[in-house]
């Protein structure tokens, strides 16, 4: 892009974005939860793993009416799906993403301050792969549930679809940008309810405190990212940006009703299938459960919304009118 066609406020814009970049580099070895003591294992044998409230199917009569013990086994399923999605957010999703950030591959994130936030930001999500795979561990040695299988998560499964159907590098790196924006935007609020529940383990609240702690920070730095990458694009480019942000919106908040009809089926859950099908009938897709405005406002501030087609593909998705 011509930074010469930029206005004044424009131009102010992206120094502040690149001062605030700056700072996010360099608060990384004082705030880094990877820079602070390690967390302790300790188990509660008498607190669930999991919150009731987020599990899809908790008012279904299937679940009501089953015995507490195979609850506390769904409740266990839950915190394990929880870790692993988290999983595979990081390790297939936003550390590719810093990968290509890495080797200069995508434009406007090639300066001193991309690269440097870049490499911490994967330490930490190296780092919460490790924590939360403690956290699961533990869990399943205590639980009984060493033999879970875990599937790919439909966020990942989209993403990568998506990728498959286009057919330049360029076009599949941005929506593998697009989706870790996307994810980091809102993983903090996935993160919320569970890292200030005194109802669940402590350690399972503090292994999900320590991440959010980071990636609070996280949040704030992919949109920074993300209006330096969008400003280097050419009209082309910026328009397909436009168009592939608002899908991962979507793949965020599927309610993976594939992975838990496959975890209750391994735990015996009784009419696992029957309350699945019937958790289908009122959707596979819950936006309702997210905040996306900051992705709208994001979209809107960078100028992505500014045409017809980028508008008509954000109310195609259900985020704006």
């Amino acid at each position: 892009m011509d930074h010469g066609l930029l206005s004044p406020a424009e131009t102010d814009e992206l120094s502040h974005t690149k001062l605030m970049l700056e700072r996010l580099a360099t608060s990384w070895p004082r705030r880094a939860y990877v820079k602070k003591q390690e967390l302790e294992p300790f188990f509660e044998a008498d607190k669930e793993d999991f919150l009731e409230s987020l599990l899809p199917f908790r008012d279904m009569p299937q679940y009501q009416s089953c015995p507490p013990e195979m609850k506390s086994r769904v409740l266990s399923c839950g915190w394990l799906m929880y870790n692993a999605k988290t999983v595979q957010i990081e390790t297939e999703i936003v550390n590719p993403t810093c990968l290509d950030i890495l080797r200069g591959e995508m434009p406007g994130l090639r300066s001193a301050d991309s690269q440097k936030a870049v490499c911490e930001t994967m330490v930490d999500e190296v780092y919460h792969v490790h924590l939360v795979e403690q956290a699961s561990r533990l869990t399943r040695s205590r639980r009984g549930l060493e033999d879970i299988v875990i599937p790919q998560f439909n966020l990942v499964r989209h993403m990568h679809k998506r990728q498959q159907e286009s057919s330049d590098p360029w076009q599949r790196r941005m929506i593998q940008f697009a989706t870790a924006v996307v994810s980091e935007i809102f993983i903090s609020d996935y993160l919320h309810l569970l890292s200030e529940s005194t109802d669940i383990q402590g350690f399972n609240r503090m292994t999900v405190a320590a991440h959010r702690h980071d990636e609070m920070v996280h949040s704030p730095l992919f949109m920074s990212l993300a209006q330096l990458f969008s400003h280097e694009l050419t009209e082309h480019q910026r328009a397909y940006f436009a168009d592939v942000l608002s899908e991962p919106v979507v793949w965020f908040a599927d309610r993976e009703l594939d992975i838990w009809l496959s975890l209750l089926r391994q735990i015996g859950f009784p009419q696992a299938n029957e309350m699945i099908r019937e958790c289908r009938s009122s959707g596979s897709v819950d936006l309702t459960s997210l905040n996306y405005s900051e992705i709208v406002s994001m979209a809107e501030e960078i100028g992505l919304l500014d045409s017809a087609a980028a508008r008509d593909s954000f109310s195609r998705q259900g985020l704006i009118a």
